[in-house]
């Protein structure tokens, strides 16, 4: 799970100002979720990720796949939804996320997908906490579409670890 934490910390470390690599603390392990903090002061922020239980469908030369949730108490930024899919999404695609009966269309760039206006975000989280699982499907550059399922097991208590550390009330 190790590696979650570099994947993850990455994407963090673009929207977050300057994040002190060195004071990440690990909150704990939740299901099939992991909770961190990263930062420090004002640069403070925290996320949980998962790995995908299950993928559908191949593409040759795949990064690793995550689905995370941060907070950036600094710009009070809370809920803010990231699929990373592993691998370059199709110029001008949507990545759909499917949690329940309901698909969310959430804009790519380069490898990643993100929740668009604060209300959207929070609309998916919500899902999330009641969902058993979600399914993030995306199209390659080239190739046929992938399918990347999250287990939901645990979300709802790493989501609230987070929510303590980062001060989201």
């Amino acid at each position: 799970m190790r590696a979650i934490w570099l994947a993850c910390i990455a994407g963090a470390a673009l929207a977050a100002a300057a994040p002190s690599w060195a004071a990440d603390k690990f909150l704990g392990r939740f299901g099939k979720w992991e909770a961190h903090k990263g930062g420090d002061g004002g640069d403070a922020y925290c996320f949980i990720a998962a790995l995908p239980a299950k993928t559908e469908g191949k593409i040759a030369k795949r990064g690793e796949a995550t689905l995370m949730i941060a907070h950036f108490p600094k710009r009070k930024s809370f809920g803010q939804v990231q699929v990373k899919a592993g691998f370059a999404l199709k110029k001008g695609a949507k990545l759909g996320l499917e949690i329940g009966a309901k698909t969310y269309a959430l804009a790519a760039d380069g490898d990643t997908a993100h929740g668009g206006s604060a209300k959207e975000n929070a609309e998916i989280v919500a899902a999330l906490k009641a969902g058993k699982s979600a399914e993030a499907t995306a199209l390659p550059g080239t190739g046929p579409k992938i399918t990347d399922i999250y287990s939901l097991d645990g979300f709802a208590k790493a989501l609230a670890a987070i929510d303590k550390e980062c001060g989201r009330k």
